[in-house]
């Protein structure tokens, strides 16, 4: 496989041979055509062409989808980079066809109390009772987005823990998606709490 996701860019020196997409907004149909001239050319001081995408959750729906078939098969001896801590926000079909290299993430990153309270809502019996936690964590818009990040750490760096099948990153993306869109926050936790299965 040669198309990878990285939670921070790879050790790769500039030059002539590697493209480098850093969005300022998002990353539309334009830049994917610029990737795709880029790697079906020649590479000129070395083996190979690599692109690296910072930022790859601002890639527009209609670039992941262009994108696709670069990433399934890239062209020649080339490399794709895509840069994102937030991979929820990417097309179940593009990370189908990347190798996940999130680098392990270290414990104390992860604030604890999201840990403690992941466990809670994990043990919990039933979705009233799962309510009942998120209602008395006292969130506020900004620590429930916060919770989610953490959460979303957690899912990279347990990916085998069989207890984390009910979290998922389309449940973190849609529950920050309605936070982001100022969606009733009790509405949200409540939307959270009963997914949450």
């Amino acid at each position: 496989m040669h198309s990878f996701l990285l939670n921070t860019p790879p050790d790769i020196k500039p030059g002539p041979d590697v493209l480098e997409i850093i969005p300022e907004t998002s990353i539309g149909i334009d830049e994917i055509r610029q990737i795709k001239t880029f790697l079906s050319r020649k590479p000129i001081g070395s083996t190979q062409n690599t692109v690296i995408i910072r930022n790859a959750e601002k890639l527009t729906l209609p670039a992941q989808n262009a994108l696709l078939k670069t990433l399934e098969e890239p062209p020649g001896n080339s490399q794709v980079y895509l840069v994102t801590n937030h991979p929820d926000q990417l097309l179940p079909t593009i990370l189908s066809r990347v190798q996940i290299t999130i680098k392990q993430l270290s414990n104390e990153i992860i604030n604890s109390q999201s840990k403690d309270l992941l466990s809670k809502l994990l043990e919990s019996t039933g979705v009233g009772e799962r309510i009942k936690i998120l209602n008395e964590a006292g969130f506020t818009r900004e620590s429930f987005l916060e919770f989610l990040d953490n959460l979303e750490l957690i899912l990279h760096n347990d990916v085998q823990n069989s207890q984390l099948s009910t979290l998922n990153y389309q449940l973190i993306a849609d529950t920050r998606s309605y936070l982001k869109s100022n969606v009733n926050l009790k509405l949200i936790t409540t939307y959270f709490a009963s997914t949450l299965r």
